[in-house]
């Protein structure tokens, strides 16, 4: 997968519950749970289900083609 593919890829799951894990060292990961809420040229935002501060995290679509992390688009039915 090239770069364009990975943002149109994210462009058409607008809105949708995501699932974002980032490596975060040695044996570590950050994981982030929310919607996509906005996509622009180089990032994309991810509005968080938890009440915790910040309510947003964005994430550059250069770190799905390097596998710094791992997106995953869930169903709620």
């Amino acid at each position: 997968m090239n770069l364009p593919d990975i943002k149109s890829w994210i462009k058409g799951h607008l809105g949708s519950d995501i699932k974002v894990t980032e490596q975060a060292g040695r044996k570590r990961t950050n994981e982030y749970e929310g919607v996509l809420s906005e996509v622009f040229p180089a990032v994309f935002i991810v509005d968080l289900e938890s009440n915790e501060q910040p309510a947003q995290a964005s994430f550059t679509y250069s770190k799905i083609l390097t596998e710094d992390i791992e997106v995953t688009f869930i169903n709620k039915d």
